[in-house]
């Protein structure tokens, strides 16, 4: 009997290793190399300011090149000529330092200079040909003030130039 009770054991032993060492790995896999409070981070084109990004908390993990930034997340947009023309405001937020774009979700408001206003719950910046994109549903008020439902936007970056790709409502003619 003792020797069944030895061989039970160190079955159980083994199993126990097995479980913890497979959990450490899972968990070294899903943990940021770097953690970090109060960020704010400046993207450049060129040597020339692009967007100054701020939030409460960044998480990044150098294996993918991306940033997740949470809590308080705000992307100040800059023109050409290095002039604010917009601000987004998001839950959170994933900037890919390799196709220099960033996403925002949750709550999603950006604010034109000019006083156009998008409302939304995803939205992509890309850098590259300085647009903002969602495929979500949207309110948009436009600087006089009416106000545009629809799902599918896209604009350049101060919301001058946009397109709602599936509007709904109606609107009244003066």
């Amino acid at each position: 009997m003792n020797s069944n009770y030895s061989l039970i054991f160190l079955l159980f032993f083994f199993i126990s290793c097995y479980s913890t060492d497979r959990e450490s790995n899972e968990e070294k896999e899903a943990v940021h190399n770097q953690l970090s409070s109060n960020v704010e981070i400046t993207l450049t084109e060129m040597g020339n300011i692009k967007a100054l990004v701020t939030a409460e908390l960044l998480e990044k993990n150098d294996d993918n090149l991306e940033l997740q930034l949470t809590d308080n997340v705000v992307v100040d947009l800059y023109d050409s000529n290095y002039h604010h023309t917009s601000t987004i405001k998001s839950d959170y937020a994933f900037v890919s330092e390799k196709e220099n774009k960033i996403n925002a979700f949750g709550n999603v408001i950006v604010k034109a200079d000019q006083g156009e206003e998008l409302l939304t719950d995803s939205l992509l910046w890309n850098n590259k040909v300085d647009k903002i994109f969602t495929d979500s549903e949207l309110i948009f008020i436009s600087g006089d003030l009416d106000t545009l439902y629809g799902k599918g936007f896209q604009s350049n970056i101060d919301l001058t130039e946009w397109k709602i790709n599936q509007p709904r409502g109606s609107v009244k003619d003066e």
